[in-house]
């Protein structure tokens, strides 16, 4: 390969890594799981795409409990790294409508009401997920902590935006340093 075309490589290889966009993608489950009374039951979903996470929101969009402050609720993602979304909030009110876990809403969770629906931050920060890979398996961990009420996780679902993978940048360095060997060429 000649220097000009090696250099053309290098441009075109910068130009792409300055112009990748961050990628949001959203897996739902919606597989039906029993929450028993005094008992702890996992939803999973599977996320196919690679990429390094620079946010995560969770939305429970049809969670039915009587009696939500029997629970408890993390996210756990296929590194293992878990999150705190709910714990014993809302009193003797049901339910989980539209609820979406998000690190830039303004009320936190401890302020919200049964039955939860819209926008909170959750019990701890999303942002524990950043720069891990968002491929691989999701768990929705649902704990009943007290007695006589028994529910079921509907539906939920992650929103996952990731940012450009690493070997685009290593692209972009390798385009500067051909650049750079291009100005010192001619400049001899």
């Amino acid at each position: 390969m000649n220097f000009k075309r090696l250099l053309a490589v290098c441009a075109a290889s910068l130009t792409t890594a300055f112009t990748a966009q961050a990628a949001v993608v959203t897996a739902s489950s919606t597989t039906p799981t029993a929450i028993c009374d005094r008992c702890v039951v996992t939803s999973t979903l599977n996320v196919d795409t690679r990429g390094t996470l620079s946010d995560v929101n969770v939305s429970i969009v049809d969670l039915r409990h009587t009696y939500d402050a029997d629970l408890a609720i993390w996210l756990i993602a296929p590194t293992g790294t878990t999150v705190q979304l709910f714990n014993r909030r809302g009193g003797s009110a049901d339910n989980f409508f539209n609820t979406v876990f998000d690190d830039a809403a303004t009320t936190a969770v401890a302020n919200g009401a049964a039955p939860f629906t819209g926008t909170f931050r959750a019990e701890e920060l999303l942002s524990a997920f950043n720069g891990q890979d968002a491929f691989g398996t999701w768990t929705l961990r649902v704990a009943d902590l007290a007695g006589a009420d028994v529910g079921v996780i509907n539906n939920w679902n992650v929103q996952l935006t990731t940012v450009p993978e690493p070997g685009s940048l290593a692209l972009a360095g390798l385009a500067l340093v051909g650049l750079g060997m291009a100005r010192r060429r001619k400049a001899a």
